[in-house]
């Protein structure tokens, strides 16, 4: 029954958006069906938070389904309006529909399945995101309370949080529940979304091949549509593979040596063709920490390289995975905006915005306002979807916002230069601003209360990414897109202007793509050059560097040199390992050379809608351009995805911990998806031609890759879930009854018994451990959880080390004046007392006992006692 009220609820918000999604999407081949259930959860959960921000109304249920009424009574007017066209559509489309809703139930099932084999939320950072996703569904006003700094509202990106406490509250269901049916949605969500997206690309294309728009495209969108849900969401990277050959007993000490992966060479063997739990109970964490940085002694240095499969194994429901089907959301509207958007304006229009400007001939500024508000007239329901969407990333995960904020505005100007040419890019200009800073507007709550940990840029120094590793974490993607490449380099250089003669030459486009490459390899060098810069030349940055040499290992590691030294010796060690950079610069200048030339090519109307005519004797031709318009958004995206990963070569985004580890967990993370959807549109354009020999050991080796990438997540999930063989359920905090009895019963009657968000006093802990369980459990404000983590959202450790102190004084002092005084101080409700409190501070009988003369003992069970302010 659960499952099916959490169902039930996501299709209803879906129903609830469609008709605006298959507007908003009304490019697309499938507009947008699949995108409706997360553009409808969005909506939802935005105006909520608008009203509740600004104490219109309060978080509660009856709030959602106002705001749920009021988007159903704009969808019926839409709806009503292009009655007869919708219609069709779904008439028509019945099919595509239909398998986006299998694919969406099925995954949803699948993982859902999964979680109730491995439901616990006791270690990593589950107890941190129950925590936050319990506390909004407790907090009537927005920002929400800060579970585990009370008093304070939460730091922290928590629109994702928000979304999943919208649908807790209409099912009603425990958080611990619904948290573990939160994974499997977004599980579901980002599977669908990747669906979507491929089956548009190969669907447009198919429908250019027969020069009509009623075109199905038979099976070949459907099955590259599973192919894109497979790489972005089920497929490992390649350490699983080399972890099951480690697991048998094979390979060298040679050769464990060069790849360098953490921990695999002294990996207990146990003779199967995978990892077992025990001897090695964690053996699939090693695949997000493929890459092996070092600091200046050598020291293993922490790098997180997250992907989808693994993040939605462990379970954590952190902001990069609560904002995956909303970044395939964008990129939706970035693909819509490319295959048919264009602007409704005219000049007259213009001219009537400025009646009654007292100059005769009106500035060029004033121009161009009158040409931003004609804009906004025209397209006022496209720019604030847009603007909602995209600016939502921000108050998702804030790195995602400007990655997709690029790749829209890319495919904007590419659809105005393949409508017009390089005559005018004001108006693709100001589309863009109405949608970057509306962007920003929109969330303006958000970023009012918002403090970021990020400090700045600073420059790679002492770590370069070895090729190797790099493979293992992309290469099924590499292998797909270097095939893509040469094939589309290929049917460039074989087509012919109406002349019939070559209409591009290898030796041109070498020279272009020389100059792209140099401008590439420009770019990084020249942020890295600027970092130095800032280093070596601003008090900050040398005292960066001082902070780096402070020890007498560091100082000794590099031999007493120079700055100058130092920075040859860097420069000497990125001259020794090019290889990766070299890849990712060639890789990228002929993607965009390929982008440019394209782009080209449409607009002279050289490239038809089939290119594969060539191969069937037909002529090009002035015909929709599907294949052409794919080929460039899969360009596009990929060229952004590797790009990304090219940045943390150079740069690092500096923050709490001072290494690049977080820039490379949330960059690579998005290039995996961007390269996913790449990779397996390359698929279907490499097997759309003629089949010929090379082709088939081609696909053998596509077969032999994704196999190896399919090995991390079977073993990995049969690992996870303990075999399959506990007792199946969906309450995450279930493991309590066992490990401690006597706070899961208090748990349970604090989840019954108290009602609002009073205050309660637990005893805090460092981060990843049993401490703050309660108010992790029941979203009631502690004083004080994680103080570590508490450090790292607020930039500060003042208020958690005021805090400490006072917490041990309650508990431990027989003053009951003082108790009293830090009780009325921080607003104290509730004080709990069970073992781990007891373990912490050494509770004497009387120093329990002393809370019984100045508060209610309201519970006594298991020894657990909670006391209530009288």
């Amino acid at each position: 029954m659960q499952i099916l009220v959490w169902w039930l609820i996501i299709e209803a918000l879906g129903l609830v958006a469609l008709p605006i999604a298959l507007r908003l999407f009304r490019f697309l081949p499938d507009r947008g069906y699949a995108f409706a259930k997360p553009l409808g959860l969005l909506l939802t959960s935005y105006i909520v938070w608008l009203l509740v921000s600004f104490g219109i109304l309060r978080n509660e249920v009856v709030t959602i389904l106002f705001v749920a009424a009021l988007i159903g009574a704009y969808s019926w007017s839409l709806f009503r309006r292009d009655a007869v066209d919708l219609r069709s559509f779904l008439r028509r489309e019945r099919g595509v529909i239909v398998t986006t809703e299998i694919l969406f139930t099925v995954a949803f099932l699948l993982w859902t399945f999964f979680r109730a084999y491995n439901p616990a939320l006791d270690a990593t950072e589950r107890p941190m995101d129950l925590a936050f996703l319990n506390a909004i569904v407790r907090s009537e006003t927005f920002p929400p309370n800060d579970p585990w700094l009370s008093g304070f509202a939460l730091s922290y990106y928590y629109f994702g949080y928000l979304m999943m406490a919208t649908m807790t509250k209409l099912s009603g269901l425990p958080g611990a529940v619904a948290f573990n049916l939160s994974i499997a949605l977004l599980f579901a969500l980002t599977a669908t979304g990747t669906f979507s997206l491929v089956y548009n690309l190969v669907r447009r294309a198919q429908q250019a091949q027969r020069d009509t728009a009623e075109s199905d495209g038979g099976v070949a969108p459907v099955l590259s549509g599973m192919l894109g849900a497979l790489f972005t969401v089920v497929i490992g990277n390649l350490h699983g593979f080399f972890d099951a050959l480690r697991a048998r007993g094979l390979g060298s000490a040679a050769l464990w040596e060069w790849l360098d992966l953490k921990k695999i060479a002294n990996a207990p063997v146990t003779g199967r063709w995978f990892p077992t739990d025990p001897p090695d109970p964690w053996w699939w964490w090693r695949a997000s920490r493929v890459i092996h940085d070092r600091d200046l002694l050598g020291r293993d240095s922490e790098v997180i390289d997250e992907f989808p499969f693994f993040s939605f194994l462990l379970g954590d429901m952190h902001p990069h995975v609560l904002g995956l089907p909303f970044v395939l959301l964008a990129m939706g509207l970035a693909l819509n905006v490319l295959f048919g958007f264009a602007a409704r304006t005219a000049a007259a229009d213009d001219e009537a915005v400025l009646d009654g400007t007292e100059e005769a001939q009106p500035s060029q500024i004033e121009r161009l306002f009158a040409r931003a508000i004609n804009l906004f007239r025209a397209h006022t329901f496209d720019l604030l979807l847009w603007a909602l969407c995209l600016g939502a990333l921000s108050f998702l995960n804030t790195w995602d916002f400007p990655i997709y904020l690029v790749i829209f505005v890319a495919a904007l100007f590419l659809r105005y230069y393949l409508l017009h040419g390089e005559h005018d890019w004001a108006e693709p200009v100001l589309l863009a601003g109405w949608v970057a800073v509306p962007g920003v507007l929109l969330y303006l709550p958000f970023y009012i209360g918002f403090r970021s940990q990020a400090g700045g840029i600073l420059p790679v120094l002492y770590n370069v990414t070895r090729l190797p590793q790099y493979l293992i974490m992309f290469g099924l993607f590499i292998f797909c897109l270097l095939s893509w490449i040469v094939v589309q380099w290929r049917d460039l250089f074989a087509l012919r202007d109406r002349d019939g003669e070559r209409w591009l030459s290898p030796r041109q486009a070498f020279g272009q793509g020389l100059k792209v490459a140099a401008g590439i390899l420009a770019l990084p060098l020249a942020a890295l050059a600027l970092s130095v810069l800032l280093v070596v030349g601003t008090s900050r940055g040398r005292a960066f560097l001082q902070d780096l040499l402070a020890t007498p290992e560091a100082q000794a590691a590099v031999g007493g040199q120079s700055i100058g030294a130092l920075l040859q010796r860097f420069v000497l060690m990125r001259l020794t390992n090019p290889w990766l950079v070299l890849l990712l610069v060639s890789m990228i200048a002929t993607l965009v050379a390929a982008i440019w030339y394209r782009a080209r090519a449409i607009r002279d109307g050289i490239i038809s809608a089939d290119e594969s005519a060539m191969d069937s004797g037909r002529s090009p031709g002035q015909a929709p351009h599907g294949v052409s318009e794919g080929a460039l958004f899969a360009a596009l995206i990929a060229t952004t995805g590797l790009l990304l990963t090219l940045a943390t070569e150079f740069v690092y985004l500096r923050d709490f911990f001072g290494t690049r580890m977080n820039t490379i967990f949330k960059f690579w993370y998005q290039a995996w998806v961007q390269m996913a959807v790449a990779s397996a549109f390359g698929v279907w354009y490499m097997l759309r031609g003629r089949k010929r020999w090379g082709l088939y050991l081609w696909l053998v080796a596509l077969l032999l890759l994704l196999g190896a990438s399919m090995i991390y997540p079977i073993a990995a999930s049969y690992s996870k879930a303990q075999q399959f063989r506990v007792q199946p359920t969906l309450d995450g905090i279930a493991y309590l009854r066992e490990r401690r009895p006597g706070d899961y019963a208090a748990i349970r009657w604090l989840q019954e018994n108290v009602v609002g968000a009073p205050y309660i006093l637990e005893a805090p802990g460092g981060s990843y451990t049993e401490y703050a369980r309660v108010s992790a459990a029941t979203g009631l404000p502690t004083v004080l959880g994680w103080d570590f983590h508490e450090q790292q959202w607020r930039g500060t450790y003042e208020e958690p080390g005021k805090r400490l102190p006072d917490i041990e004084q309650i508990y431990k002092s027989l003053d009951t004046n003082l108790v009293l005084q830090l009780l009325d101080k921080y607003k104290i409700q509730y004080v709990y007392v069970g073992d781990l409190e007891r373990y912490k501070y050494n509770l004497q009988p009387a120093m329990v006992d002393k809370f019984g003369r100045i508060m209610t003992l309201v519970y006594d069970q298991g020894g657990v006692r909670i006391y209530q302010r009288r």
